[in-house]
């Protein structure tokens, strides 16, 4: 399509009075993702059916399109992705699969948003071996220090939520797999945002969840399990979906880990939300974010600012120092403009672009900075 930034602006109406640049905490929502709600309520209040079909049976059909197309833009096979209800919830899925015992190991860098220590890795004495970041950025180096035949997960972030640092994962993957470890990854603040392509990488599991640059709903998101794992993780729960008291067969893709009714409005809105991504294209919109976010770098530069994002336009979000930045975003907010302003790992602003941002958008923000 010809990207008519004017005219996509038009679908976010918010973007008619606020400068929005907080998209790694919650992406807006264009009108044509909020059709989808009111599709699914329509569908539901009038019961509009075929004959001989159930109301059930329509939303599960709809949920098995979204999951091909959720599949295709992230370069996997839709056999490879269940759908889940958070980022959490997919990684917890996939810390249950392992049989824990003493002397294994989980490495994972500092700022992860879910570090992976649960109660039963704690229960069965798993070591924690945590990746420090050195100058905001989490070193290859450092981690093959950390990562032995003992070593039974590596879990990472691909984009932090920090500092919008860039996790180098087909490296990860190669240390992780020569030792005979998984690789688990959480890529909320990735998809939608910079295209991917989790096959090529080779990774062994990613989570994410759909409401910040994929546009979608909260309550809903999405594990990917390589075909490679598929066999050996197994359901850590059960209900009427995975079902296997009784049944000759069992399911051995991906859904065996969906264990009862999902979020079937959710998936409606994520339909449309997964149209409009597709009718933009992950090309153009890989590009805009990290044109727009490299700019925001530049300009930052420009006035002298310490930038806390190690690397100029590889992800959506920048960073950068404020004494007292919690306070600054707060003050923004009266002037319509939307960041996060954080306290922890040092005061920093957060800004995060997507696709239907503009350069003004930037400057606006820049326009305030003593």
């Amino acid at each position: 399509m010809t990207f008519d930034i004017k005219k996509i602006r038009e679908d976010f109406p918010v973007l008619s009075e606020w400068t929005y640049l907080d998209n790694a905490f919650v992406g807006l929502m264009p009108s044509q993702v909020r059709e989808g709600y009111s599709e699914w309520a329509d569908e539901w209040y009038n019961y509009s059916l075929l004959p001989g079909e159930t109301i059930l049976g329509k939303w599960m059909r709809k949920a098995r399109s979204v999951r091909e197309q959720v599949a295709s833009l992230i370069g996997v096979d839709s056999e490879e992705i269940a759908y889940t209800m958070c980022t959490g919830s997919g990684q917890n899925i996939v810390l249950n699969s392992f049989d824990w015992e003493k002397g294994d190991n989980i490495v994972f860098p500092e700022w992860e948003h879910n570090p992976p220590v649960s109660y039963d890795t704690e229960k069965h004495g798993v070591e924690s071996r945590v990746l420090y970041q050195k100058g905001g950025r989490f070193d290859l180096s450092s981690l093959e220090k950390l990562v032995d035949d003992k070593t039974k997960l590596v879990s990472v972030t691909d984009v932090s939520y920090v500092n919008g640092f860039n996790m180098n994962l087909k490296g990860v993957t190669e240390i992780a797999h020569e030792h005979g470890a998984k690789v688990l990854v959480d890529s909320t603040q990735t998809v939608g945002a910079l295209k991917v392509d989790y096959h090529n990488i080779d990774v062994d599991y990613v989570s994410f969840a759909p409401y910040k640059f994929m546009m979608g709903p909260p309550g809903l998101a999405f594990l990917y399990v390589s075909n490679d794992n598929l066999e050996s993780i197994n359901p850590d729960r059960v209900g009427w979906k995975n079902a296997i008291w009784n049944r000759d067969r069992r399911s051995k893709d991906a859904s065996k880990l969906e264990y009862g009714t999902i979020h079937f409005q959710g998936v409606y809105a994520m339909e449309k939300a997964l149209n409009y991504i597709e009718k933009v294209g992950m090309d153009t919109i890989d590009y805009r974010v990290k044109k727009l976010s490299g700019y925001l770098y530049d300009k930052l530069s420009e006035l002298g600012i310490e930038i806390f994002t190690p690397e100029r336009g590889t992800s959506p979000v920048v960073s950068y120092m404020e004494d007292n930045a919690f306070e600054i975003a707060k003050k923004l907010m009266t002037q319509k403009i939307k960041v996060t302003g954080r306290r922890e790992h040092r005061n920093h602003i957060r800004a995060s672009v997507h696709f239907y941002n503009t350069e003004d958008d930037i400057e606006r923000l820049i326009s305030t900075i003593n």
